[in-house]
């Protein structure tokens, strides 16, 4: 009885499905139209196979969103039958072996246009090696119909979205600075490490504003007091909030990048003011980059965390702490040390040389 449940399970783990959806446009989390692609399997008299329990179909590596993907960003539409606006679907055929290579590339379904017919075949011809189909879990050939569409209006619509995505990235890649209280996160600690996530620090930072104002120009008098006052409070909602507005774009893109195949790396440094020692100061900026990395680790759903902590590969991240800035203060009031704007922009964290490839 057991060997039969053990025998059943082990064959159900062979079942595939083989329908693909492609996402047409992904930029920074907003999704675009999805394209269906159904992916037709037949045996070597060409005949449809249907999959049971005891086989699975030619699988591309990573799935046939990963194929859909392949084709999209691999193939070339011809320039002459998109100056005359024209579409069309070829449909390929490969017989893919045990061995997990492909041979026997063929149209078997004619576009009308032998330039699409052309580049459909360059495509399918450059895919890389597939995870073969299996019968009873053992490696078998198998022959698979690929149908690789051109749609004018969506070429045109995919020009745009490269044209925008590249002026969006341009604009992401900038350096991004990031603001923190004094002594924030984890006061009065030597740790290094942190369960505090960035945002929930800016939220705390920017429901203290009018506090860290009115203390800025606590000691002062007349025109000094209303220009430190008014210097922090534009400090507030230009550099502080817009640090916080950048770091969602970023790890909304940086989401998007790592699921697209990209490889990012970036540089993440962290300064603190020279209010504490050196050592201290240390310490504080590396939590510091803690609190950013947990937010990221969080947000769309926990999808960067296993690339954050090394379990995916893709993402480079460059720890800095770099601790106290160079400067020092002119007095030790805590209007200037802890509430000035000098101070408030010691505190920060930098993420630059930012790569993709």
């Amino acid at each position: 009885m057991l060997l039969k449940l053990f025998s059943v399970f082990a064959l159900m783990l062979c079942v595939s499905i083989s329908y693909a959806q492609c996402d047409e446009g992904n930029i920074y989390g907003m999704r675009g139209k999805k394209t269906g692609i159904a992916i037709v399997k037949a045996d070597s008299n060409g005949q449809h196979v249907v999959p049971t329990a005891a086989m699975t179909l030619p699988t591309f590596k990573g799935g046939n969103r990963a194929m859909c993907r392949y084709i999209n960003k691999t193939k070339k539409y011809p320039v002459n039958l998109k100056n005359q606006k024209i579409s069309g679907t070829t449909t390929v055929q490969a017989k893919v072996l045990a061995d997990s290579t492909l041979t026997d590339i063929e149209v078997i379904g004619s576009s009308g246009y032998d330039e699409f017919d052309q580049e459909a075949l360059r495509v399918v011809k450059s895919f890389p090696k597939m995870i073969p189909s299996t019968q009873s879990c053992e490696p078998q050939d198998m022959i698979m119909q690929i149908p690789v569409t051109f749609i004018y209006e969506e070429e045109i619509e995919a020009e745009k979205r490269k044209e925008e995505l590249a002026k969006v990235e341009k604009d992401l890649l900038k350096p991004i600075t990031l603001y923190f209280e004094n002594d924030r996160p984890d006061p009065r600690t030597t740790q290094e490490t942190t369960n505090t996530e960035y945002v929930g620090l800016y939220n705390n930072y920017m429901a203290a504003k009018n506090n860290y104002v009115s203390s800025a120009g606590k000691n002062l008098a007349g025109t000094k007091r209303t220009e430190a006052e008014k210097a922090v409070e534009t400090f507030f909602n230009d550099s502080i909030q817009t640090g916080h507005d950048r770091l969602v774009k970023f790890t909304n893109y940086l989401v998007d990048a790592l699921q697209d195949g990209k490889r990012v790396e970036f540089t993440i440094s962290g300064f603190a003011s020279p209010l504490s020692n050196s050592s201290y100061n240390k310490h504080l900026s590396a939590r510091r980059i803690e609190s950013v990395l947990n937010y990221m680790k969080q947000a769309r759903g926990g999808v960067l965390a296993p690339y954050i902590n090394g379990q995916k590969p893709g993402l480079t991240i460059n720890k800095v702490p770099e601790g106290q800035v160079n400067h020092s203060f002119s007095s030790n009031s805590t209007s200037e040390t802890v509430y000035g704007l000098q101070a408030a922009k010691d505190r920060k964290i930098v993420i630059d040389k930012i790569t993709v490839r």
